[in-house]
């Protein structure tokens, strides 16, 4: 039996269901960083679609890898600089 696709021991194994809730989250904060008590007033300023952006927020919505780096640049933010340290705490 080959351990090639066994994680190594130690090695946290990641749920996307409780990331995506993370980066929901982190964009919650920093969306609110920028003064933007509503998602509505932050996606109606930055030309985003509101019902979509308020299901990123809330991490119910599962989306692609160029939408995230779409809402990494309304934030003006590398992807290192999103997932710094502070990800893991949000």
């Amino acid at each position: 039996m080959s351990n090639e696709n066994k994680e190594e021991p130690g090695t946290p194994e990641l749920d996307a269901i409780k990331e995506r809730k993370k980066i929901g989250r982190k964009l919650r904060i920093l969306r609110k960083k920028l003064g933007y008590s509503s998602p509505d007033s932050f996606t109606y300023d930055k030309g985003f679609n509101r019902s979509q952006y308020g299901k990123y927020e809330a991490g119910s919505e599962d989306f692609r890898f160029s939408t995230l780096i779409n809402l990494l640049n309304l934030h003006g933010l590398k992807l290192s600089e999103f997932f710094d340290e502070s990800f893991e705490e949000s």
